[in-house]
């Protein structure tokens, strides 16, 4: 910003060396731009002209918003801890045609949160489902399940952590703010591989947008199960841990479930884990006791950790896995907690003072299903979705015909093996039923995943 002061002064306009002009603390800083002049043998009018004249510069705020593409200047880019925070050119044009990108390297060995940071930026509000998720693209070739973490700043409201799927190529991440609701910061840091040595690693980053997500509405209480009611979207991840839903991978008489919930924890904090909050907070006076259904190929004796939590404060308890690659029942006993807590935190491979940290790698990986109050049976009630549609017949030797009991005619239909590979996709075109062949797979136990406008909902089907 250039300041041009129109004076009648000629002393100021044109200044004897004894009495020059001093153009001194010229700083920049959250686009406020600040002039101080050293002002001699002037009139007092004069000096009062070139008062308000700065009173008024003072009070001119710079902001920006995003989204940011890198196309042209970007202000406020800072390296972050001793990393260098540049605009370059797109080193590969394959998944993205920006002819420009930023580009971040963690420099030093040392700094292991090193990144780049867009200060100013007067859009960082996830408050509402339009603007929950943040979307970014990057480009490495650090290995896949290299974590990303964003970090909102001034003041600090939240972090959120995303894992690369591939190596060498442009992907799209997403960072979902929807809970908690992050809003107030002024400052974007982006930390390349946290928790990780520096020394010349180097990422790229384009297209930094905040797009819609889903804000979930909040399940009551116990019980959860993921068959029905609870999926991902009411459940916040944290420190580089990150809950999908996903078929069951070990069918049996201790869990006869079709859909179970799986957490993998990548190289995060030794506490990363994912947290449900209900609308009414857990009651241990009548139900003191949580039991949860597990199924890890990590050692037998590995922690397993609940915590219940409200703001600033929180209860754990842990048990030790006595079973590997099978699937049992863990038992978590709350006794003499208070009843005002609302949120209830899953951490695996953590108990208090733990070291143990993630690695992507099936160790790290835990399936859990069915919690609830050991004292209160489980009861599954069928959602919307699910009364919404019928699967006939189921077994089947031929065909399954998924049909829609309402007037819906916009729905979808995926068809998954065991292990979670996707066999096909069936679309209804504007009729009430979908006909899925059968006769091509060999017997056994699959999964349907329904999708219409009323959500989504797993069934389990059989083929004779």
């Amino acid at each position: 910003m250039t300041l041009f002061v129109l004076n009648p002064c000629q002393r100021i306009l044109n200044p004897p060396s004894a009495a020059r002009l001093v153009m001194r603390n010229f700083f920049y800083y959250k686009r406020i731009v600040y002039v101080s002049f050293a002002l001699n043998q002037c009139n007092s009018t004069m000096k009062k002209i070139i008062f308000s004249v700065l009173m008024l510069a003072s009070t001119v705020v710079w902001s920006q918003a995003l989204p940011f593409d890198f196309e042209s200047t970007t202000s406020g880019m800072q390296g972050y801890d001793g990393a260098s925070f540049t605009i370059v050119s797109n080193p590969s044009s394959v998944g993205n045609s920006s002819a420009k990108v930023a580009k971040i390297v963690k420099v030093n060995v040392a700094d292991k949160w090193a990144g780049g940071k867009i200060t100013s930026i007067s859009s960082l509000n996830f408050s509402s489902a339009s603007t929950s998720v943040l979307s970014m693209k990057v480009y490495t070739t650090e290995p896949v399940g290299t974590v990303v973490k964003v970090k909102l700043e001034s003041p600090y409201s939240g972090e959120v952590d995303a894992v690369t799927t591939v190596s060498s190529a442009w992907e799209t991440l997403i960072f979902d703010f929807g809970i908690p609701a992050c809003s107030g910061s002024a400052d974007l840091v982006i930390m390349p591989q946290p928790f990780t040595n520096g020394g010349g690693n180097t990422f790229y980053v384009d297209d930094i947008e905040q797009i819609a997500g889903t804000i979930a509405t909040p399940r009551s209480s116990l019980p959860i199960t993921f068959e029905s009611g609870t999926t991902p979207d009411h459940f916040f991840d944290f420190e580089s841990a990150f809950l999908t839903t996903v078929p069951n991978p070990d069918v049996d008489t201790d869990n006869g479930s079709a859909i179970v919930g799986k957490i993998v924890r990548h190289l995060g904090a030794p506490f990363g884990g994912s947290k449900i909050t209900f609308s009414n907070n857990l009651d241990f006076s009548s139900h003191p006791e949580i039991t949860m259904k597990v199924w890890t190929s990590a050692p037998i004796g590995t922690n397993v950790t609940l915590k219940a939590e409200k703001p600033f404060w929180g209860v754990e308890r842990s048990v030790q896995t006595t079973k590997t690659s099978e699937w049992e029942t863990l038992s978590f006993n709350f006794s003499g907690s208070l009843n005002d807590m609302p949120s209830l935190t899953f951490l695996f491979d953590f108990v208090a003072g733990s070291s143990s940290v993630g690695d992507g790698s099936a160790n790290s990986t835990f399936y859990f299903d069915d919690i609830k109050f050991a004292n209160v049976p489980l009861s599954i009630p069928q959602n919307e979705v699910f009364s919404s549609f019928i699967v006939y017949p189921n077994p089947a030797s031929a065909q399954w015909t998924v049909s829609s009991r309402t007037s819906t005619t916009l729905f979808s239909t995926a068809l998954y093996d065991l292990s979670g590979q996707l066999l096909g996709t069936f679309d209804s075109q504007g009729a009430t039923k979908i006909s899925i062949d059968a006769s091509p797979y060999p017997s056994g136990t699959y999964f349907a995943k329904i999708t219409s406008d009323l959500g989504d909902h797993f069934v389990k089907l059989v083929k004779r």
